[in-house]
């Protein structure tokens, strides 16, 4: 026993560097041998029909396929993960479509391996055909510049529609597409600039322009308040307020040129059930005599509303005058009048 452990110890160094050699040798020898392997491989379907348009990912998305050649470029051939590629000509009704092993995409230098077999040998797509439909552009002004300015009735955009291509059930979702959102930069009165368009949610569509010029006029917005505007009510019924506060908004033009006078805060008869509760009830007024484009509210918007006959049975509460001072009382006939002051004692 103690002689075969020595022969074995023996020389140690040179025996494991034999070894190492043997098993180098082995696996160059087996990396140059032929073999086949199966690889996964992710399916890459191409639309080339005009008409359609892919509507959803490949099922199976990956397919195996069995490629043959030298062990060494195998091993490479999983590490670059080759691609099937699969395109799609004449669709028509088809969504069901064969593949083969000439579609794989095999990665240059790879030189010496092929594909055989594919497994599963069919895949299916969710396709959808192609349609054109032409829709408005709506300018779509950024909210700072609705604050400082009072933009024109119709901007004018140019072009002002656009021509979508896709899905059809897609486009028959869109009724307009909007311009991002901008900020206006006048030139005086007037407007002119170059906007994108807004393509969030057109995944899928191809449009015909991506840009649009958007100009019109602006007035600068401003704001009045005019605190004493009289409230007038429909006939037979009566208000717990008789005046209420203002505030408009509108054309710097405009608004300047308008007078307290012409303005009214009116609850409408049409706000109003044919009969009213004893105790009233509240109703939105809304103010007449506004110029077109000057917008108004009132403080408070709503007052309370009652029957004129119950308004006059309960008056409202009115705070009374300041009290005068306390006349003296007058004195009874025949009574001597109450005796003067005496007068101070004169000095000797």
């Amino acid at each position: 026993m103690r002689l075969s452990l020595r022969r074995l110890t023996a020389r140690w160094k040179l025996k494991l560097t034999a070894l190492a050699l043997a098993i180098l040798l082995w696996v160059v020898v087996s990396a140059e041998q032929t073999a086949t392997q199966w690889i996964p491989v992710r399916v890459d379907p191409v639309v080339r029909d005009p008409e359609y348009v892919l509507a959803g990912g490949p099922d199976p998305a990956v397919v195996r396929v069995r490629f043959r050649g030298p062990g060494r470029e195998l091993w490479e051939l999983a590490l670059e993960r080759p691609v099937l590629v699969l395109p799609l000509r004449q669709v028509g009704n088809a969504r069901s479509f064969a593949v083969d092993p000439a579609m794989v995409n095999i990665p240059e230098g790879i030189r010496n391996v092929q594909a055989i077999d594919v497994r599963p040998a069919v895949v299916r797509l969710e396709l959808q055909r192609l349609a054109t439909r032409t829709v408005p552009i709506r300018p779509h002004v950024g909210a700072r510049s609705l604050q400082r300015y009072i933009v024109g009735p119709s901007p004018e955009v140019i072009p002002a529609t656009v021509r979508l291509t896709g899905p059809e059930d897609a486009l028959a979702r869109i009724d307009h597409v909007p311009t991002r959102s901008f900020e206006i930069v006048p030139d005086d009165s007037a407007f002119s600039q170059r906007v994108g368009l807004d393509t969030t949610g057109l995944r899928g569509i191809t449009l015909s322009t991506q840009e649009v010029r958007v100009r019109g006029r602006v007035e600068r917005r401003i704001d009045r308040v005019f605190t004493v505007v009289p409230v007038t009510v429909p006939e037979g019924t009566a208000s717990d307020v008789s005046q209420v506060q203002v505030r408009i908004a509108g054309p710097d033009r405009v608004v300047r040129e308008i007078a307290p006078p012409s303005l009214h805060a009116v609850v409408r008869r049409d706000s109003l059930p044919a009969r009213l509760p004893p105790e009233g009830m509240l109703a939105p007024l809304v103010v007449e005599g506004l110029p077109a484009g000057v917008h108004a509210a009132t403080v408070p918007r709503h007052v309370r509303v009652f029957p004129a006959s119950a308004a006059t049975a309960t008056p409202p509460t009115v705070a009374p005058p300041p009290a005068a001072p306390s006349p003296q009382p007058a004195a009874a006939p025949g009574a001597l009048p109450p005796p003067a002051p005496a007068a101070p004692p004169r000095p000797r």
